[in-house]
């Protein structure tokens, strides 16, 4: 084995430094050297970075553009909808892969040759990744539901309506009574 080193293109990586916004460490990166080396040789030569416009760095095609956050954030009503249609979705094609399971494993038999393949579908079909996955979607679909109720109402108030409830109930946890005082000055 030799040990030679690669030649390193410092003209395109001088371009690099003086004329885009790219970090040292990504210029370092891409030309497969140590961001010490470039630093070094920079100091030494003189070389200088472009001008920051506005605080933010300048837009070039080897540093594309941040993808845009919305303004608005999504509100929560609309999230757990989507989220519940997705669950929706999602168990109908588990109903239809319980309604269809025989068929699914007549063509996963003759269609498949390698043993380990054909164990691994035949898991992935199988009764209790089904079950799990049912779980999975009744679960996530209980944390939507309770969601909904609390940013209706407010953590603390559905809290404090649930502590109601308990009392209202007449618990051993629930608050005595104050004392009535009952005088008789007959």
């Amino acid at each position: 084995m030799t040990d030679e080193k690669t030649p390193v293109d410092w003209a395109a990586i001088k371009r690099d430094y003086t004329e885009t916004s790219r970090s040292i460490r990504e210029i370092a990166g891409w030309f497969q050297i140590s961001d010490t080396a470039i630093r070094k040789r920079a100091r030494a030569e003189g070389w200088e970075r472009p001008a920051k416009s506005d605080g933010s760095q300048v837009q070039t095609a080897a540093n594309p553009p941040a993808v845009e956050v919305p303004k608005d954030p999504p509100r929560v009503e609309d999230v757990i909808g989507r989220g519940r249609n997705l669950i929706e979705r999602l168990m109908d094609e588990l109903d239809a892969e319980t309604l269809h399971k025989g068929e699914m494993e007549v063509i996963i038999q003759m269609n498949e040759v390698d043993p380990a393949r054909l164990q691994a579908l035949r898991q992935a079909v199988s009764l209790p990744v089904r079950a799990k996955t049912l779980q999975t979607l009744a679960l996530a679909l209980k944390t939507m539901g309770e969601t909904a109720v609390d940013t209706a109402k407010g953590k603390k108030a559905a809290r404090q309506a649930n502590a109601d409830a308990a009392t209202a109930a007449g618990n051993r946890f629930a608050p005595r009574p104050a004392p009535r005082l009952v005088a008789d000055n007959t």
